[in-house]
């Protein structure tokens, strides 16, 4: 398995996860994980028999999570002292988390921001939904791109690229915001109608959602801005849209 690394120091390691990597070991998950990869890096081999940080062993050093079929920029600690401060910034939102999404519609207006409660859903525990009992949940949106995509006329026949900026970290929030507006992610099989979404994947076998850059700063004082490169089945939809004047 090769996951292309970023951004490397001595205390930190940002990798471009690939679609399909799951990144947490779990009694459900079969096959590899992020968590496998890190553990046969070299410098976590040569520090694994001294460490005794449950936390850093436990976790592997990985900062936070992506879902599985989310491509993108990742986070890992490289020492137990890192670990704890990157999850200290994470926890005090002094991390900047930016994603690119293809939706359905016509997103309006060119910015905005959603702010809404999250709370796991009633009716499906793998799932999240927009409920006043839940966490504080804000993301903003900037419109990239605007294209024709003929044949649903529920969406306006229309899809849109859209940049997000994420203030808070909750599970599967992009993807149920962009949802609860009216715009689901392209090929999302989770929060998108099944039918339309068995109709995205002949084109894209998984959801157009994208990791695109994280800012942070590391215990030294450096600043770092990491960007990674959308996945080639991305770009080759995108190449194939024509554009909504």
């Amino acid at each position: 398995m090769e996951i292309p690394i970023l951004y490397e120091d001595a205390e930190t390691l940002v990798i471009n996860k690939p679609v399909d990597l799951v990144v947490n070991r779990a009694q459900s998950i079969k096959g590899e994980t992020v968590q496998d990869w890190v553990e046969r890096q070299d410098w976590f081999r040569k520090q694994k028999s001294e460490v005794t940080d449950k936390s850093f062993l436990d976790r592997s050093g990985v900062c936070h999570r992506l879902d599985k079929e989310t491509s993108g920029c990742l986070v890992i600690a490289k020492n137990p002292e890192a670990l704890r401060y990157y999850m200290s910034l994470f926890k005090d939102r002094k991390i900047t988390k930016t994603y690119v999404a293809l939706v359905h519609g016509k997103v309006e207006p060119d910015e905005g921001e959603v702010v809404l409660p999250l709370k796991r859903s009633l009716y499906d525990r793998e799932k999240w939904q927009v409920h006043y009992e839940g966490k504080r949940a804000i993301t903003a949106w900037k419109v990239l791109k605007r294209f024709v995509y003929p044949g649903h006329e529920h969406w306006k026949d229309a899809l849109t690229l859209v940049r997000l900026n994420l203030k808070t970290g909750r599970t599967h929030q992009i993807r149920v915001h962009l949802s609860f507006l009216g715009w689901p992610i392209f090929s999302d099989f989770r929060y998108l109608n099944r039918k339309f979404s068995k109709e995205d994947r002949k084109f894209l076998y998984h959801h157009f959602l994208h990791a695109e850059q994280i800012g942070l700063t590391n215990s030294e004082g450096k600043k770092i801005l990491v960007e990674a490169p959308l996945p080639a089945d991305c770009q080759k939809i995108l190449d194939s849209l024509q554009v909504l004047e």
